[in-house]
């Protein structure tokens, strides 16, 4: 009896170190040796991969989102990529002998893996901050939702919450430049008159920053990744406060750091949307090219209350989302 006994806890003994082993093994395992490992069963629910291109709150948000609204009849495999770029290109050959019906990517490492690589599956995008880099209008199998945010919105929900403004100045690198000489045009509807101040560096923001503050009542911080960085942020978050001008940025993170305002997705409502292009591709049979790229449906405004007390402004918190002390 004591010789089973010792030989039932020698057996439990060494399964629980072979879970180790397999538990390190799994945990340091690249996305693509995880992806090899991928199986869908063979029953008859719509496959969905989902590639999110590395574990973000707001990423995670979007597809807890997306597989809440069509859970039925959909079976779902989730593959973080880590935020690396390596291995990407042997990740769409063994997402094609994966087999899946639609591929979602969450990210832009997610959709630089498949994007022209897979042209024969549906593809469908979100959270993609420059999605034009990818020529998507080159592919008919993809389709998304992007993350812009029409300028218009933006300053109306400005004026709705905080006050009236006419004269915003922007800092752009030579990317986005023509583009924001555009959205000038457009901004002129609403008696708003943008300042387009080129920057060629990111160590030209403070130059570029000195020269247009004293004919604008608010800074615009365009999602612009060539001259974006923590430091110009942070340098602009104190000098607006001590020249008295409106910092508006565009996202939550960036007001509770000390932006005043912004106009942010709701990646809630981007997993619905994504939802609802998945049933309309796998269930109604259109085509992803019918789809094409569609706005963001759900905002989310965001105000922080330190920054505002220190610039003499008031807000009207009922039409405000969140607020940061």
């Amino acid at each position: 009896m004591c010789f089973s006994l010792f030989e039932t806890n020698n057996f439990w003994n060494n399964l629980f170190k072979i879970l180790i082993v397999l538990f390190i093994f799994f945990s340091c395992a690249s996305p693509l040796q995880k992806l090899k490992n991928m199986q869908f069963s063979k029953d008859s629910r719509k496959k969905v991969l989902i590639l999110i291109s590395e574990d973000i709150t707001n990423f995670l948000e979007v597809k807890n989102k997306y597989e809440q609204e069509i859970e039925e009849g959909y079976e779902f495999l989730s593959l973080n990529l880590e935020g690396s770029h390596e291995e990407l290109g042997q990740i769409s050959n063994f997402i094609q002998r994966l087999n899946p019906d639609l591929i979602l990517c969450i990210g832009a490492v997610s959709l630089s893996s498949v994007a022209g690589r897979i042209v024969d599956k549906p593809i469908l995008f979100s959270m993609v901050l420059d999605y034009q880099k990818f020529h998507i209008q080159k592919y008919n199998n993809i389709a998304g939702v992007s993350l812009e945010i029409p300028p218009e919105m933006i300053f109306y929900n400005f004026k709705s919450i905080i006050g009236d403004i006419s004269k915003v100045g922007v800092i752009s690198g030579e990317r986005y430049y023509t583009k924001l000489l555009q959205i000038k045009q457009n901004l002129q509807k609403q008696d708003i008159n943008l300042v387009v101040k080129k920057c060629n560096t990111p160590q030209n923001v403070v130059r570029s920053y000195e020269s247009v503050k004293d004919s604008i009542q608010a800074i615009w911080m365009f999602p612009d990744p060539e001259i974006t960085n923590e430091e110009n942020f942070l340098y602009l978050a104190e000098k607006t406060v001590e020249d008295k001008l409106s910092f508006i940025v565009y996202s939550e993170n960036f007001v509770k750091a000390g932006g005043l305002f912004s106009v942010s997705p709701n990646y809630s409502t981007i997993g619905s949307q994504l939802a609802i292009m998945t049933q309309q591709i796998l269930e109604d049979s259109i085509q992803p090219a019918q789809i094409g790229v569609s706005p963001i449906i759900g905002t989310f405004l965001t105000v922080n209350k330190t920054t505002l007390r220190k610039l003499g402004l008031n807000a009207n918190y009922g039409l405000v989302d969140k607020s940061f002390e």
